[in-house]
């Protein structure tokens, strides 16, 4: 599908937070799916169509963090109450995010960051402040002919804190199994692979099959090969470029096509941040969180309980 024009993206936009069109009413009205209604609120937001202020103090949920923390075996979770107006919710969780990635960010030498707008808006949303002993480093490949809000977002956040940055210039996904082993013996790759085994923090959020599909270019070119032996209904979400099902299991044929960390850097990092805001994203979550991938949490109650509700389904089926 082409990408929405800024008009397309106003309209939704008001359909939402003025008009109080629900996410199902709109994706009607427009003939687009639940997931690209949320996605169009997100860019709009992005491009500056949309503005939001919060204004009230921000209430958790301490006894569904207590919870996710028991089930899941997480460090540290924030389940933030959902506001009276739950147009605001998905801002009040990067803001929230920012502030608690900004504090670790203190005591942080490499800091690791992926892409996407999830990520965007929480640097956005960080404050300004003098870091310039600290190092943002790009942990996978670009996502090639994507838009924007895909683009590498080191030197943004290094510029926030006048701090150093390192970026990987190469695609995400590698079809040819040579060219990645080949890579790794240059000296750019062994510098930063040497951070990698470095990091202190990393932060990302999740994505799903359909926004690996809101790529056509990477969808026709990449996905044929990428997807031969994993059924995409299977597919409950990527997390650093990395598919996995509903169970928290990552699909082994991927890791030899990821152009980037290594999940053996990955699991040795101790803070790893993951924030999602968007509410249908719970089969991508309840997979991320079983997979032990995630250690600190930043989510709403709404996509706290639709988790809960996807693994109780799960063990009544």
């Amino acid at each position: 599908m082409a990408q929405l024009t800024d008009e397309q993206l106003a309209s939704i936009a008001h359909d939402f937070y003025l008009s109080k069109l629900n996410i199902a009413e709109i994706s009607q009205k427009y003939n687009l799916s639940r997931y690209l209604i949320t996605k169009a609120l997100d860019d709009a937001e992005m491009r500056g169509i949309v503005k939001i202020k919060i204004t009230q103090g921000i209430k958790r949920n301490q006894v569904l963090e207590r919870k996710f923390q028991k089930l899941f075996g997480l460090k540290e979770v924030f389940i933030l109450k959902d506001s009276e107006h739950g147009s605001d919710d998905g801002e009040t969780v990067v803001n929230f995010a920012a502030k608690q990635i900004q504090t670790y960010l203190q005591n942080t030498r490499i800091a690791g960051l992926t892409w996407g707008s999830t990520v965007r808006s929480v640097i956005n949303n960080f404050n300004e402040e003098n870091f310039n002993k600290l190092y943002f480093v790009q942990l996978l490949g670009h996502a090639i002919n994507s838009n924007r809000r895909k683009n590498p977002l080191m030197q943004e956040v290094a510029e926030k804190f006048h701090a150093k940055s390192l970026g990987l210039p190469t695609p995400l996904y590698i079809l040819n199994p040579k060219i990645i082993p080949a890579l790794k013996k240059e000296p750019y790759f062994k510098v930063i692979e040497n951070c990698y085994h470095n990091l202190d923090l990393l932060f990302t959020g999740l994505g799903t099959i359909e926004s690996f599909k809101t790529n056509p270019f990477l969808d026709k070119n990449y996905g044929p090969r990428l997807f031969q032996n994993i059924p995409e209904e299977q597919v409950a979400g990527f997390i650093m470029g990395r598919p996995y099902n509903i169970n928290g299991e990552f699909f082994s044929d991927f890791e030899k096509h990821i152009c980037g960390i290594s999940m053996n850097a990955i699991t040795r990092t101790p803070i790893r941040f993951c924030i999602v805001r968007n509410r249908f994203k719970s089969k991508a979550l309840l997979g991320a969180l079983r997979s032990g991938i995630i250690t600190h949490l930043v989510i709403n109650d709404d996509l706290a309980q639709r988790v809960l509700r996807e693994a109780d389904q799960l063990l009544g089926g």
